[in-house]
């Protein structure tokens, strides 16, 4: 077996020599030879080849993105603040207030904010979901080599693979698992994707008594709703996020039938008249929230209320 594959390497090279100096022609002859057989040697090595364990690198100290299509990310990046737009259109010909614009506080916390949203609504609608320090990923070796050293200022995607589902993934924020422990302070929280399985979980949920003690901590943001987005799915949502319903003893009673209400303790108050609204009353850590929704038939957002 040794004596053959010297012959034949001695054959290989023999060809390329005589007919590298046959002109470009066989210069090209002899490239296309040996790109072809460096891919038919490397392509079974590659199949071979286990998938590599991945971990966010310990310096992340947010979540990582996983979305289904590589569009999610790209609406989400792509996600624009009307006010900031509307600023950047009236002030288009004059380079100086653009410059102070775009470095003000105020701007760059609104582009901040919609790209907040933009990424939660991802994730409630089951399109994206976030990942932290601990997490089985897992990305084809071919993939994780072509993308490893992807320049952060210009970040390349990459396939992976989470509990058994294929997604899209940025590529710098992965190294392949090294066994380090990433301490517990220094740890993104995980959220996971709020789309319950029907969009419209009855079941009941734990509940919190008005009298019940609270520890004051650091206010974490609420998240952020769309306009008619069905009741059904903000109560997802908020329930995965840590929010719980609040019981008022003076709550409306909720009549049977009544869609709107139903299975949701958290009701204080629904009217039948006007925008039909509702009243729906949440607690977090101390913080207090309150969803007004719209709608005859069936409970829509509307805006949080004061």
């Amino acid at each position: 077996m040794k004596n053959y594959l010297t012959t034949q390497w001695k054959s290989l090279t023999a060809w390329s020599s005589g007919t590298w100096r046959q002109g470009r022609i066989g210069k090209a002859k002899v490239v296309m030879a040996w790109y072809g057989l460096t891919v038919a040697v490397m392509v079974p090595v590659a199949l071979l080849m286990p998938d590599v364990e991945l971990e966010l690198r310990p310096a992340m100290k947010e979540p990582a993105l996983l979305c289904h299509q590589q569009q999610s990310f790209d609406e989400i990046i792509g996600a624009t603040d009307v006010t900031n737009q509307a600023l950047l259109e009236k002030f288009r010909h004059q380079p100086e207030v653009l410059v102070r614009i775009v470095t003000d506080d105020g701007y760059l916390q609104r582009s901040n904010w919609v790209f907040y949203q933009e990424r939660i609504r991802k994730i409630a609608r089951g399109q994206c979901r976030e990942v932290t320090h601990g997490d089985p990923v897992k990305a084809d070796w071919m993939e994780w080599q072509t993308s490893k050293d992807a320049d952060h200022l210009k970040p390349k995607r990459m396939l992976v693979t989470y509990q058994g589902k294929t997604y899209w993934a940025y590529a710098g924020q992965w190294q392949k698992v090294t066994g380090n422990t990433v301490a517990a302070e220094d740890r993104a929280p995980l959220m996971i994707s709020r789309k319950s399985p029907d969009g419209n979980d009855r079941s009941p949920p734990p509940v919190v008594d008005e009298t019940q003690a609270q520890t004051s901590i650091k206010r974490r943001p609420v998240p952020p709703f769309a306009r008619n987005e069905s009741y059904a799915q903000v109560r997802v949502v908020l329930m995965r996020d840590g929010w719980q319903p609040v019981i008022s003893k003076d709550a409306d009673q909720c009549m049977e039938g009544d869609t709107r209400c139903e299975g949701r303790p958290e009701m204080q108050t629904c009217s039948g008249s006007g925008l039909a609204m509702c009243r729906f009353r949440w607690r977090r850590d101390g913080q207090q929230l309150t969803i007004c929704t719209a709608g005859e038939e069936q409970a829509m957002f509307h805006s949080i209320c004061e």
